[in-house]
């Protein structure tokens, strides 16, 4: 999967903590209207549900046209019932995973919204994991490493509060994750990715390889002005995830509305 263009659009904003000086990796969705990012963007996002062979099989197979296919059985659609939920938290972990993937260069599996029971499911479990080998052969070293990411969006909100969720919820990962891991390796087998699904079994022999696991907090809303130093309602323990500098923030000006125009544009 290359990094696709509409990245350029994601601008990280140096300097911004959460109060206590903790870090906070920050990025702006400063987005324009360009017909061909967005396509390909909608494209991008199409193929974290579905690959583009069993795409046209499927449809063949059921006799009805690719677009239609998409829109009766894979994309969410605004009209539906939680179909605008769907949307929304589906392509935060979409642009989390890119973040994860194309910037902070970590492998992450992309299996948790493909063959999904329906189409506005999401999926039980950690959100997003991805791993990253210190060996080039891929053989297990200490240096490893796992990370389990908490997802949360409010695209038609303006506040901080998917930050706040993400950082309580994260911390009930470890309890999941194995769960999970297990879970994807199953998944990426069943779609014929085998190599990926070998890598990430090696995730689930800590007792005999060690690895260093972090855990990380992802949060996503619509408040288009942000503070220097983010003030949230819960502080402590409730942020001893922060001992990893692993949380993220992304914003921009009605994401909904743009969230809406990428899915519209998912019909091929």
């Amino acid at each position: 999967m290359k990094k696709p263009a509409y990245m350029t659009w994601l601008v990280r904003e140096d300097g911004v903590t959460i109060k206590d000086k903790i870090p906070l990796n920050c990025y702006r969705i400063d987005y324009k209207y360009n017909d061909a990012v967005l396509d390909e963007w909608a494209l991008h996002i199409r193929r974290n549900y579905i690959e583009d062979d069993i795409l046209k099989e499927s449809a063949d197979v059921n006799g009805m046209t690719v677009e239609d296919f998409l829109r009766e059985y894979i994309i969410p659609q605004k009209g539906e019932t939680l179909g605008a939920t769907a949307r929304s938290g589906d392509i935060a972990e979409i642009i989390i995973s890119d973040l994860i993937e194309f910037v902070f260069n970590y492998s992450v599996p992309r299996y948790k919204m493909k063959n999904r029971a329906g189409k506005n499911s999401s999926q039980q479990g950690t959100d997003i994991i991805a791993y990253k080998y210190y060996n080039s052969d891929k053989s297990p070293h200490e240096k490893d490493e796992l990370v389990s990411i908490e997802v949360k969006a409010a695209l038609t909100k303006k506040d901080y509060t998917p930050i706040e969720k993400a950082i309580i919820d994260a911390k009930k990962d470890e309890q999941r994750l194995a769960r999970t891991i297990n879970y994807c390796r199953q998944r990426l087998n069943e779609l014929g990715k085998i190599d990926e699904s070998n890598n990430i079994t090696r995730f689930l022999l800590k007792p005999d390889y060690n690895f260093k696991l972090i855990s990380a907090a992802a949060g996503i809303s619509s408040k288009e002005n942000i503070d220097q130093i983010i003030e949230l309602g819960i502080s402590g323990e409730d942020l001893v995830i922060s001992n990893n500098q692993m949380i993220f923030y992304v914003h921009g000006k009605q994401l909904m509305e743009l969230a809406h125009n990428v899915y519209e544009r998912c019909k091929r």
